[in-house]
């Protein structure tokens, strides 16, 4: 058997699980409103599949969500990629890890 009630008129069996829970504060339906700081899934999700990122947003100091701090040159559109570096992803990949450091360091990615 099921039943349903509306906020604030729930049976005691069912508040008898949620014992710190204060109903006299409810939240009023359709509260959340466009421009509330509110983000649709899709707009998450579409944040987080992206796969370039200018230079810009990279260096700024902060990282993208879903970029990984470590390889924020990976981020880069190939010709941006050429235009910070200087050479093409090859020949960066070929290079020592410390100058792969040092870099990145030069370039605010690291």
């Amino acid at each position: 058997v099921s039943t349903q009630s509306t906020g604030g008129h729930e049976p005691p069996n069912f508040r008898a699980h949620f014992a710190g829970w204060d109903f006299r504060f409810r939240t009023p339906k359709n509260k959340i409103a466009p421009g509330d700081g509110v983000t649709l899934a899709s707009d998450a999700l579409a944040e987080l599949e992206r796969e370039n990122y200018p230079y810009s947003e990279l260096a700024d100091g902060k990282c993208p969500v879903g970029v990984d701090p470590c390889t924020k040159e990976n981020y880069l559109e190939d010709e941006e990629f050429l235009l910070v570096f200087g050479m093409d992803r090859a020949k960066f990949q070929n290079l020592a890890k410390w100058r792969k450091i040092n870099l990145k360091k030069e370039k605010k990615l690291f």
